[in-house]
């Protein structure tokens, strides 16, 4: 917490340095132009580009965001906590949409025994996930968690799964639509900008989506469309990419929702909005996670693989 303070008091400075540059800027400027003598029109001149190349350099630097956990936010000092709830304020905007709340058995795991090669990482899961449903899967690292979610997705897509299956089976109802929060984005969308890359996600989907809808939901996700618009997913920081993925998992306006670790790359306020999107949405909930705050908020039964 101590660095994300004392980044926060140093942006606070690099502004008021900025204000004083602006001003040594302006006032080398007039000294230059009423001075007559060459050589003292030279140091002023040089004060001047100086100050510029300062500024320049002080305002590439971003603002950063509260990287901190919940646990640690009861204790900020009263100017930072204030600072925070401003942040806060301003955040993202996670659309959700009324998702019909029958007792359809969106997902059925029976039996089920995942694992690579000739052994299996875990044996005889059993899982049912009705609408408004929401499980945690949890065990140690190396258990299968992650498996059993590629399982889950292969089946959705009908694409190959990666492991092998021991025994039982999964399946899906044909209503069943799974929005899907990993911790990396598909290396296939690092090259596009972020307009093409919204715009794939619906295309894949076969969905279309016009400019002034890509524009609403860059805005609503804290994306600034007439700047943010064109760049390319690479160059995103780790919250943009986080955000950006949520764009995703919510572009097929799913009745399941898995997500794997999803505060990884999130700041305080984000976590916070996403929970309370979650706690509002209406269909089936499956998610990892070790973040003790997020799971405590997000609630639902515990699926401990053994």
């Amino acid at each position: 917490m101590a660095s994300t303070v004392n980044s926060m008091q140093g942006w606070e400075t690099t502004q008021k340095s900025i204000e004083n540059l602006k001003n040594k800027v302006i006032q080398n400027r007039r000294l230059k132009e009423k001075a007559r003598d060459p050589g003292t029109i030279k140091v002023f001149k040089r004060l001047e580009n100086q100050a510029k190349e300062e500024l320049e350099q002080l305002q590439t630097l971003e603002k950063p965001t509260f990287w901190i956990d919940k646990e640690n936010s009861s204790n900020l000092k009263k100017e930072v906590a204030g600072k925070y709830e401003e942040y806060k304020a301003k955040n993202i905007n996670v659309k959700t949409n009324d998702l019909d709340s029958s007792s359809i058995k969106l997902l059925q795991v029976e039996g089920l025994s995942l694992g690579y090669g000739a052994s299996a990482l875990f044996k005889d899961i059993n899982l049912n996930l009705s609408a408004s449903d929401k499980v945690e899967l949890r065990g140690r690292n190396g258990v299968g968690k992650s498996t059993l979610i590629k399982a889950i997705i292969s089946t959705s897509s009908n694409s190959d799964f990666p492991g092998k299956v021991f025994a039982g089976l999964i399946e899906l109802h044909p209503q069943t639509r799974i929005g899907l929060y990993e911790q990396e984005l598909e290396a296939d969308f690092l090259s596009l900008s972020l307009e093409e890359a919204i715009s794939s996600f619906y295309e894949r989907l076969g969905r279309t989506i016009s400019d002034q809808q890509i524009r609403s939901i860059l805005s609503n996700y804290l994306f600034d469309p007439s700047k943010d618009l064109h760049q390319k997913v690479s160059s995103l920081s780790g919250g943009q990419k986080a955000r950006l993925q949520l764009i995703k998992m919510f572009s097929n306006e799913p009745n399941l929702l898995i997500l794997d670790e999803p505060t990884n790359h999130l700041d305080l306020p984000s976590i916070e909005e996403l929970e309370e999107a979650l706690k509002n949405y209406q269909g089936a909930i499956l998610y990892v996670s070790h973040d003790t705050y997020f799971r405590r908020n997000i609630g639902g039964e515990v699926l401990e693989i053994l």
